[in-house]
């Protein structure tokens, strides 16, 4: 956690050695692929390629901390490959764990103003920021993290 002014930064991030073990996966897959040769030289090749590209972009998601939920003054923001999600303090209602393909996933519950807003439907939204990490530990962060305090309306 970080210090800004009166507000504490808090970052949640991947597990250190999940995010390795992830990019040591596609690693080996890589190497798989480039000895194959039954499917033929381009395919060989073009998988090894994916790979090596995918297992780069995961080692510098680790080493840089682009997939990450940083919460501050100004909400949570959370930055993964593929979408991006920011609510303000003032969005949140709360913070819920539903059960979705049996397994438990972290959902936002936004204020009706907010959902109207954005054009979502009267449900929660998902928001998986647990990067492996327990989902009891993370929803005791993030409740314990929205800023309720008035703000004039704009």
């Amino acid at each position: 956690m970080r210090k800004h002014g009166n507000y504490r930064v808090t970052i949640i991030k991947p597990i250190w050695w999940r995010q390795l073990c992830f990019t040591l996966f596609l690693l080996v897959i890589a190497c798989f692929c480039s000895l194959v040769s039954r499917f033929g030289l381009v395919f060989s090749w073009g998988g090894t390629m994916i790979m090596l590209v995918l297992s780069l972009l995961s080692l510098l998601d680790q080493l840089f901390s682009w997939s990450r939920l940083k919460i501050n003054r100004e909400g949570f923001s959370l930055r993964g490959w593929l979408r991006n999600q920011k609510f303000s303090h003032h969005e949140v209602e709360d913070f819920q764990v539903h059960e979705f393909a049996g397994k438990k996933l972290l959902v936002v519950e936004l204020k009706e103003a907010a959902r109207k807003l954005r054009n979502l439907p009267n449900q929660p939204v998902p928001f998986p920021c647990c990067f492996g990490r327990p989902i009891d530990e993370v929803l005791k962060i993030v409740r314990s993290k929205i800023d309720r305090t008035p703000r004039p309306k704009s």
